[in-house]
């Protein structure tokens, strides 16, 4: 706690806080306190000197916590040990390969004498795994806390906005990336607020620079250091919480943004991801551009669905009394010899992994999917408020289930998958089905701790019983199998894919895809595919043509039955062809209705 306003000052004062509060009765807690460092009066403490930081100290006590990954104290034996790991951010930095060499050494030695480790999030986990050696060692996840105090009756901000602003907080360094911010301004009204401390002027000068290169210096602001009042204030009254970063382990900011139920602009880099969920909005690159639009629809997207109360729930999973209840246990664990192995250890033969279904009134193909996904360590069905048999069903067979209303696909899955219990992902459609022969591949690669972090996966497709077996259908591969904190659904409304951070591979087992029962269920699915993929026109901003829609028509038509031989497949290709017709119509009569309605 040497340095205030950063993450680990904060950190570090709200877990001794929330154990002191909570758990005062089950263990006695004792802090170290370095000579710079300042901790509350009424703390128990003792302060270690500096050449304790050189040897392996005597220290009082059964069980030392070290709360950073570079602690400068590592106790001697007997004492247990348990170190929590932030981020290994500095390898995605310009460091030389030596000198990051040398951190990982550095924190391999810390792993090596400890006896469990900790890590703030899924992302840190992954990068442990892949970078360090745990040696079976425990390894538990616990996300941070958040808890922001509320100042609604203060109004002196030492800088006053004149405008309406965005916000953002953090340590002025270049991996929070804030330099891009000046590009949201442009075509807008805002201002922009940059608070935290500032320890590289030349990154200063270097967002100033950029916000003079899109004429809107006069609207970028960074105000350094606030205090809690402050940033109550800003990020109560700020139009959005933007924040670019390339380099986070948890991200504590976006999360207090999002306890006020304010709309948060993430970048798609390391946790973030993982910690905005589908409440947030990403920017998938930097490109001005692509940024307004970002802002600018998700804006839209904010207002016009009244999102405030979901991102507010989504937020109070991220509590310190949750966050002091999990490392409480991992102290009685390890001070028991009760520790749990990691997750890839113990009977497991293979990685573990969750199966993700996604139904809407699937009670006739619910229970055939879960059937044939069994071999999974857990089966949770993401559900958007059936109105049949399914839920009843999916959880007689043993499935978790949640329930969500649907917004679109993409949001729909990354829920699934921020919810799911294992890192690795299987995603399976309800008209889908696993033969024995791709559940034994995928089984037997998950043995091995695949390099890769994707897979795509055949699909063989049916119509009733019948293979289609052109008509566009032959080539079908899609990617259902991957690692979380590598791979996430691109955010599109339909048809939409997974992007993959790592390396992609193939497996050479077919999914079989059940796709329609009949050509009234095949129109059905295509009508409802149209009217996503209108949407996503408008708010995209394509707009309706009536050469445009018949010319996309005429095409589909003859790409799937000219082009991938539809016609050898029979009257199905003629069908289906004429489905895909039709449909591409309809998207284009679905963006024109939408259109005249936005004009009133």
């Amino acid at each position: 706690m040497k340095y205030p306003f950063t993450g680990l000052y904060y950190f570090c004062f709200e877990l001794g806080k929330n154990l002191l509060r909570h758990h005062k009765n089950t263990f006695d807690f004792l802090f170290l306190k370095s000579k710079k460092g300042e901790i509350p009066a009424h703390w128990p403490a003792i302060s270690f000197r500096k050449w304790d930081e050189l040897r392996h100290p005597h220290l009082p006590g059964d069980l030392y916590h070290g709360t950073w990954q570079m602690t400068k104290i590592i106790p001697r034996r007997p004492i247990k040990f348990v170190l929590t790991i932030h981020d290994l951010n500095f390898l995605y930095t310009d460091k030389s390969p030596a000198k990051k060499k040398k951190l990982l050494a550095k924190i391999q030695k810390r792993i090596d004498r400890a006896d469990a480790i900790t890590v703030i999030s899924d992302y840190v986990r992954n990068d442990v795994l892949k970078h360090l050696r745990t040696d079976g060692k425990p390894l538990y996840k616990i996300y941070n806390g958040v808890e922001l105090k509320a100042f609604p009756d203060f109004d002196q901000p030492h800088y006053r906005p004149s405008r309406p602003f965005l916000f953002t907080l953090g340590t002025v360094l270049y991996k929070k990336h804030f330099h891009v911010l000046p590009r949201l301004l442009p075509g807008t009204d805002y201002e922009l607020i940059i608070a935290g401390i500032q320890p590289d002027k030349d990154y200063v000068s270097q967002i100033m620079e950029e916000a003079r290169q899109y004429g809107v210096d006069d609207r970028v602001k960074l105000i350094g250091p606030v205090s809690d009042e402050e940033k109550y204030w800003y990020l109560d009254r700020s139009e959005a919480f933007v924040f670019p970063s390339i380099s986070e382990g948890f991200g504590l900011p976006p999360v207090e943004a999002m306890r006020l139920g304010k709309p948060v602009f993430l970048s798609t880099y390391t946790s973030l991801p993982e910690i905005g969920g589908s409440v947030a909005y990403y920017f998938q690159n930097f490109e001005p551009e692509h940024m307004r639009n970002v802002l600018k629809e998700g804006l839209e997207d904010y207002h016009s669905h009244h999102r405030r109360n979901e991102i507010i729930k989504w937020s109070q999973q991220f509590t310190w009394e949750n966050a002091t209840a999990h490392y409480a246990r991992v102290y009685q664990d390890v001070l028991s010899g009760k520790t749990k192995q990691k997750e890839s250890s113990g009977n497991r033969s293979h990685l573990p992994i969750t199966a993700i279904i996604p139904t809407k009134n699937e009670e006739s193909n619910i229970a055939a999917a879960i059937r044939s996904v069994e071999w999974a360590d857990e089966i949770l069905v993401i559900d958007s408020y059936s109105d049949d048999r399914t839920v009843e069903i999916a959880r007689s067979l043993g499935a978790r289930v949640l329930q969500r209303p649907f917004d679109n696909f993409s949001h729909q899955k990354n829920y699934a998958i921020s919810q799911a219990k294992y890192d690795w992902i299987f995603v399976l459609d309800a008209d889908e089905r696993v033969p024995a022969a791709l559940k034994n591949e995928i089984l037997q690669l998950l043995q091995q701790s695949p390099e890769e972090t994707a897979f795509w996966i055949p699909r063989i497709n049916f119509v009733g019983q019948k293979r289609i077996r052109f008509s566009g259908w032959q080539n079908d591969k899609c990617i259902r199998l991957f690692h979380r904190g590598y791979a996430r659904y691109n955010g599109r409304f339909v048809h939409e894919e997974i992007e993959n951070d790592g390396s992609t591979g193939y497996l050479k087992h077919p999914l079989w895809h059940y796709t329609y029962k009949d050509y009234n269920h095949f129109a059905g699915k295509l009508d409802f595919y149209a009217r996503l993929k209108a949407q996503e026109w408008f708010r995209k901003g394509r707009r309706y043509h009536f050469l445009d829609k018949h010319l996309n028509a005429f095409y589909r038509f003859f790409k799937h039955y000219i082009l991938h031989f539809g016609f050898l497949d029979g009257a199905e290709g003629f069908s289906i062809a004429r489905h895909y017709m039709e449909a591409a119509r309809k998207r284009f009569d679905y963006l024109h209705e939408m259109e005249k309605k936005g004009k009133k």
